[in-house]
């Protein structure tokens, strides 16, 4: 048993040591970084958790969210969130601008922005992907993780307090109409 509650036994890059169905310890893991559990069968990875952003733009402007959370409370993002399990990113991302900001949106099918990234202070890995969106319906106001709303223009992204970098150049780039992104 651990004793400080502060202390985890692994990191999120640390290939599993037990089997997560059935807590059989697991032997080194393949080149790949995935291990099979001799118990179960099962193959076990660390992947990055997929995400989802938009570039909401109305003319020079673009949405941007000040985050009412942690991690980085405080800072500024784009709107969006994780993925729910077997969710299409383009229905997670309708699904998170009703969640947060109460309005109907419609997305551009392609993504412009892909983009690993640590979340937490625990480091976890996050695979960002981005989109750009125009509101259909509602008028956006804060709910859920978001404590705030502001439209900035391409001279006001420089000077915006981001979360992560990637959401700078995501925001400079829709407002740009350039694609952007590690791809």
């Amino acid at each position: 048993m651990i004793e400080d509650q502060t202390e985890v036994p692994f990191s999120p890059t640390d290939p599993f040591r037990f089997c997560p169905s059935d807590g059989t310890p697991l032997g080194e893991p393949r080149p790949s970084g995935g291990a099979t559990c001799p118990e179960c069968g099962r193959s076990w990875y660390r992947n990055s958790a997929p995400s989802v952003g938009a570039a909401i733009v109305d003319g020079d402007r673009a949405l941007v969210t000040v985050r009412a959370v942690e991690p980085e409370k405080g800072k500024v993002d784009v709107p969006g969130g994780f993925l729910e399990v077997g969710e299409r990113p383009v229905e997670g991302l309708m699904r998170e601008a009703r969640e947060e900001l109460g309005v109907e949106v419609e997305v551009d099918e392609n993504p412009v922005l892909l983009a690993t990234h640590t979340y937490g202070p625990e480091g976890n890995w996050v695979l960002a992907i981005g989109f750009r969106a125009r509101i259909v319906e509602g008028e956006p106001r804060p709910a859920d993780d978001v404590a705030e709303v502001r439209w900035i223009s391409i001279g006001e992204v420089d000077g915006t307090d981001f979360a992560w970098e990637h959401d700078r150049a995501f925001v400079r780039s829709a407002l740009q109409g350039a694609p952007q992104g590690e791809r």
